[in-house]
Protein backbone atom coordinates (compact mmCIF):
# COMPACT_ATOMS: atom_id res chain seq x y z
CA UNK A 1 0.00 0.00 0.00
CA UNK A 2 2.14 2.72 -1.44
CA UNK A 3 2.13 5.97 0.67
CA UNK A 4 4.54 8.03 -1.97
CA UNK A 5 5.66 7.64 -5.26
CA UNK A 6 9.62 9.54 -5.21
CA UNK A 7 12.44 6.67 -4.40
CA UNK A 8 13.68 6.93 -1.09
CA UNK A 9 16.54 5.32 1.46
CA UNK A 10 15.59 1.94 2.73
CA UNK A 11 15.00 1.80 5.89
CA UNK A 12 14.76 -2.14 6.45
CA UNK A 13 17.85 -2.09 8.85
CA UNK A 14 15.97 0.67 10.51
CA UNK A 15 12.81 -1.62 11.28
CA UNK A 16 15.24 -4.72 11.89
CA UNK A 17 16.77 -2.50 14.82
CA UNK A 18 13.71 -0.98 16.36
CA UNK A 19 12.19 -5.05 16.74
CA UNK A 20 15.63 -6.07 18.05
CA UNK A 21 15.12 -2.99 20.89
CA UNK A 22 11.76 -3.87 21.74
CA UNK A 23 11.89 -7.06 21.94
CA UNK A 24 15.23 -6.76 24.31
CA UNK A 25 12.98 -4.02 26.13
CA UNK A 26 14.28 -2.97 29.90
CA UNK A 27 12.50 0.01 32.20
CA UNK A 28 16.06 -0.13 33.51
CA UNK A 29 17.18 3.49 33.20
CA UNK A 30 20.45 2.66 31.27
CA UNK A 31 18.85 0.57 28.67
CA UNK A 32 16.24 3.76 28.44
CA UNK A 33 19.30 5.70 27.65
CA UNK A 34 21.73 4.10 25.67
CA UNK A 35 19.03 1.70 23.53
CA UNK A 36 15.51 3.09 23.34
CA UNK A 37 16.14 6.84 23.18
CA UNK A 38 18.70 7.33 20.42
CA UNK A 39 16.49 4.56 18.37
CA UNK A 40 13.47 6.78 18.61
CA UNK A 41 15.08 9.73 17.56
CA UNK A 42 15.87 7.94 14.44
CA UNK A 43 12.71 6.71 13.80
CA UNK A 44 11.47 10.40 14.23
CA UNK A 45 13.61 11.62 11.45
CA UNK A 46 12.31 9.01 9.14
CA UNK A 47 9.26 9.95 10.23
CA UNK A 48 9.69 13.49 9.88
CA UNK A 49 11.04 13.07 6.16
CA UNK A 50 8.91 10.52 4.93
CA UNK A 51 11.95 7.68 4.88
CA UNK A 52 8.73 5.10 5.43
CA UNK A 53 7.39 4.02 1.97
CA UNK A 54 4.35 2.06 3.30
CA UNK A 55 1.86 1.62 5.44
CA UNK A 56 3.21 -1.79 6.05
CA UNK A 57 6.87 -0.11 7.11
CA UNK A 58 5.18 1.79 9.44
CA UNK A 59 3.12 -1.25 11.03
CA UNK A 60 6.06 -3.78 10.87
CA UNK A 61 8.05 -1.57 13.48
CA UNK A 62 4.84 -2.72 15.96
CA UNK A 63 5.06 -6.11 15.04
CA UNK A 64 7.01 -7.46 18.19
CA UNK A 65 4.63 -5.86 20.20
CA UNK A 66 1.95 -8.87 19.48
CA UNK A 67 3.98 -11.22 20.25
CA UNK A 68 6.56 -10.42 23.39
CA UNK A 69 5.40 -11.65 26.99
CA UNK A 70 2.38 -9.24 27.78
CA UNK A 71 3.42 -7.37 30.40
CA UNK A 72 6.66 -6.50 28.81
CA UNK A 73 5.20 -5.72 25.53
CA UNK A 74 2.45 -3.51 27.48
CA UNK A 75 5.17 -1.29 29.73
CA UNK A 76 7.81 -1.15 26.08
CA UNK A 77 4.92 0.30 24.37
CA UNK A 78 4.14 2.69 26.98
CA UNK A 79 7.26 3.81 27.14
CA UNK A 80 7.84 4.49 24.01
CA UNK A 81 4.98 6.66 23.89
CA UNK A 82 5.44 8.58 26.85
CA UNK A 83 8.80 9.41 25.53
CA UNK A 84 8.67 10.19 21.99
CA UNK A 85 4.65 9.64 21.10
CA UNK A 86 3.62 13.86 20.78
CA UNK A 87 6.46 14.56 18.74
CA UNK A 88 5.80 11.89 16.58
CA UNK A 89 2.13 12.76 16.70
CA UNK A 90 2.93 16.04 15.00
CA UNK A 91 3.73 14.29 11.75
CA UNK A 92 1.42 12.65 9.74
CA UNK A 93 3.34 9.43 9.55
CA UNK A 94 4.36 9.75 13.05
CA UNK A 95 0.33 9.49 14.09
CA UNK A 96 -0.13 6.71 12.52
CA UNK A 97 3.05 4.86 13.73
CA UNK A 98 1.83 6.11 17.56
CA UNK A 99 -1.52 4.39 16.77
CA UNK A 100 -0.08 1.29 15.57
CA UNK A 101 2.38 1.19 19.11
CA UNK A 102 -0.47 1.62 21.03
CA UNK A 103 -2.66 -0.43 19.55
CA UNK A 104 -0.31 -3.47 19.65
CA UNK A 105 0.49 -2.08 22.70
CA UNK A 106 -3.02 -2.15 24.19
CA UNK A 107 -4.02 -5.35 23.07
CA UNK A 108 -0.94 -6.80 25.41
CA UNK A 109 -1.45 -4.55 28.38
CA UNK A 110 -5.52 -6.24 28.18
CA UNK A 111 -3.35 -9.74 28.58
CA UNK A 112 -0.83 -8.13 31.09
CA UNK A 113 -4.40 -7.23 33.11
CA UNK A 114 -5.14 -11.17 34.43
CA UNK A 115 -1.12 -11.85 35.23
CA UNK A 116 0.09 -8.99 36.67
CA UNK A 117 0.34 -10.25 40.91
CA UNK A 118 2.43 -7.82 42.62
CA UNK A 119 1.66 -4.21 43.84
CA UNK A 120 4.00 -2.07 41.87
CA UNK A 121 3.48 -3.88 38.81
CA UNK A 122 -0.52 -3.37 39.34
CA UNK A 123 0.23 0.63 39.82
CA UNK A 124 2.76 -0.11 36.31
CA UNK A 125 -0.02 -1.34 34.44
CA UNK A 126 -2.70 1.08 35.57
CA UNK A 127 -0.06 3.91 34.51
CA UNK A 128 0.31 2.23 31.19
CA UNK A 129 -2.94 1.73 30.42
CA UNK A 130 -3.51 5.62 31.08
CA UNK A 131 -0.66 6.01 28.41
CA UNK A 132 -2.06 3.76 25.85
CA UNK A 133 -5.41 4.48 25.52
CA UNK A 134 -4.22 8.45 24.41
CA UNK A 135 -2.50 7.82 21.03
CA UNK A 136 -5.24 5.47 19.50
CA UNK A 137 -7.37 6.60 16.58
CA UNK A 138 -10.90 7.69 17.58
CA UNK A 139 -13.57 5.98 18.69
CA UNK A 140 -11.00 3.38 19.61
CA UNK A 141 -9.40 6.04 21.77
CA UNK A 142 -12.86 6.48 23.76
CA UNK A 143 -13.50 2.78 23.93
CA UNK A 144 -10.27 1.85 25.02
CA UNK A 145 -10.61 4.89 27.89
CA UNK A 146 -13.86 3.59 29.30
CA UNK A 147 -12.49 0.20 29.61
CA UNK A 148 -9.09 1.60 31.03
CA UNK A 149 -10.86 3.08 33.59
CA UNK A 150 -13.07 0.03 34.35
CA UNK A 151 -10.22 -1.94 34.80
CA UNK A 152 -8.07 0.20 37.04
CA UNK A 153 -10.96 -0.07 39.64
CA UNK A 154 -10.49 -4.03 39.63
CA UNK A 155 -6.53 -3.98 39.48
CA UNK A 156 -6.61 -0.84 42.09
CA UNK A 157 -8.91 -3.35 45.01
CA UNK A 158 -5.60 -5.13 45.39
CA UNK A 159 -4.06 -1.71 46.32
CA UNK A 160 -6.73 -1.33 49.27
CA UNK A 161 -9.20 0.72 47.06
CA UNK A 162 -12.71 0.34 49.04
CA UNK A 163 -15.89 -0.47 47.39
CA UNK A 164 -17.59 3.23 47.26
CA UNK A 165 -13.99 3.83 45.08
CA UNK A 166 -14.62 0.87 43.34
CA UNK A 167 -17.93 2.47 42.45
CA UNK A 168 -16.68 5.61 41.82
CA UNK A 169 -14.43 4.19 38.73
CA UNK A 170 -17.36 1.86 37.25
CA UNK A 171 -19.60 5.39 37.24
CA UNK A 172 -17.11 6.82 35.14
CA UNK A 173 -16.41 3.90 32.96
CA UNK A 174 -20.27 3.94 32.24
CA UNK A 175 -20.17 8.12 31.24
CA UNK A 176 -17.14 7.82 29.34
CA UNK A 177 -18.55 4.38 27.28
CA UNK A 178 -22.12 6.60 26.58
CA UNK A 179 -19.83 8.75 24.85
CA UNK A 180 -17.85 6.56 22.62
CA UNK A 181 -19.35 6.79 19.08
CA UNK A 182 -19.51 3.70 16.94
CA UNK A 183 -20.52 5.73 14.20
CA UNK A 184 -17.20 7.45 14.37
CA UNK A 185 -15.52 3.98 13.06
CA UNK A 186 -14.13 3.45 9.37
CA UNK A 187 -16.53 0.67 7.90
CA UNK A 188 -20.13 -0.68 8.83
CA UNK A 189 -18.62 -3.95 10.14
CA UNK A 190 -16.36 -1.78 12.38
CA UNK A 191 -19.34 0.31 13.87
CA UNK A 192 -21.63 -3.00 14.19
CA UNK A 193 -18.81 -4.30 15.99
CA UNK A 194 -18.06 -1.53 18.27
CA UNK A 195 -21.95 -1.09 18.56
CA UNK A 196 -22.55 -4.54 19.96
CA UNK A 197 -19.06 -4.23 22.03
CA UNK A 198 -20.98 -0.90 23.74
CA UNK A 199 -24.10 -2.58 24.39
CA UNK A 200 -22.33 -5.38 26.55
CA UNK A 201 -19.60 -3.41 28.35
CA UNK A 202 -22.75 -1.11 29.16
CA UNK A 203 -25.25 -4.01 30.13
CA UNK A 204 -22.15 -6.17 32.06
CA UNK A 205 -21.36 -2.86 33.91
CA UNK A 206 -24.78 -1.64 35.16
CA UNK A 207 -25.17 -5.45 36.77
CA UNK A 208 -22.08 -4.99 38.18
CA UNK A 209 -22.48 -1.83 39.85
CA UNK A 210 -26.25 -2.41 40.64
CA UNK A 211 -24.63 -5.70 42.69
CA UNK A 212 -21.42 -3.51 44.03
CA UNK A 213 -23.89 -1.01 45.08
CA UNK A 214 -26.73 -3.42 46.98
CA UNK A 215 -24.23 -5.26 48.58
CA UNK A 216 -24.25 -5.12 52.64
Amino acid sequence: MPLFSRKRQPIEELIRRANSVFEKFSPDDEYLETALKPLLVELYVAVRDRGFRSVDELEAVAAPLRSMPPVTAAFCAASVLHTAGRVWAKEPLGESLTEFIAAAGMGSAWKAVTVVKDKQSVRNLISVLDVLWRFEPSPYREFDHAQAVYVSGHLALGLGLDHDALASRWREALRLLAEADPAAARSPAERESLANTKRHLEQEWRDQLTSLTAAP
